[in-house]
């Protein structure tokens, strides 16, 4: 970055019509999608260009990512979808930078369980919404600790691949619905063997 110019001014700099390409989340549902319009309230019009089944309905709650000058970006926004395969989308947050260092995979809810490290006994069983390479978000009812180090194990199934995937994961942030936790993991520590089993699992995954 040259002298002077800060972050904030390289974020004004950002301007969504020049981006052509998004990965919009809705729920626990992913499509990829291309920009083919914009409206004069700063709404966006995207056409999806996977073979999901589309989105039906108005004001669903969705996060928006997109890569610029090398940085995957978000903004949560409202979607409203005319058509199955068009979303017409209203950016309800700034933008910001994603801190994850690969883009994560939706993989519906695959189970997985929890053991606090150092601990011989206990586990807390998980479902796990979306991975990469990096990290994994997941879903509990029974609460775990922001910073602290967790031994995940995975089953991870799709199509003709089912293999058990274990990861040491430190906790980086917890939100709540009701009696639902949600967290976000980063993975710290993974044997080669399991990452080789992982990073066949995720290449599957981004061919599904």
């Amino acid at each position: 970055m040259l002298k002077g110019y800060s972050n904030y001014e390289a974020m004004c700099a950002l301007d969504l019509r020049n981006i052509k390409d998004f990965i919009i989340r809705v729920e626990n549902r992913e499509h990829t999608a291309r920009l083919i319009g914009t409206g004069r309230q700063g709404e966006i019009f995207v056409e999806l260009t996977d073979q999901s089944m589309g989105e039906s309905g108005m004001g669903k709650n969705g996060t928006a990512f997109f890569l610029w000058e090398g940085t995957w970006h978000y903004f949560t926004c409202k979607i409203f979808c005319p058509s199955l395969r068009r979303m017409t989308i209203v950016r309800t947050s700034p933008i910001a930078i994603d801190s994850r260092k690969e883009r994560r995979y939706e993989c519906g809810f695959l189970s997985g369980t929890v053991i606090e490290k150092g601990l011989l006994h206990g586990s807390i069983d998980i479902n796990i919404l979306n991975i990469s390479r990096t990290g994994l978000r997941i879903e509990t009812r029974q609460p775990l600790k922001v910073g602290r180090t967790y031994s995940i194990e995975m089953r991870l199934v799709i199509k003709h691949f089912s293999e058990l995937v274990r990861a040491e994961c430190v906790v980086m942030n917890e939100a709540r619905s009701g009696s639902v936790y949600h967290y976000g993991c980063e993975i710290v520590a993974i044997s080669p063997e399991n990452l080789v089993l992982l990073e066949k699992f995720l290449r599957i995954l981004a061919k599904a």
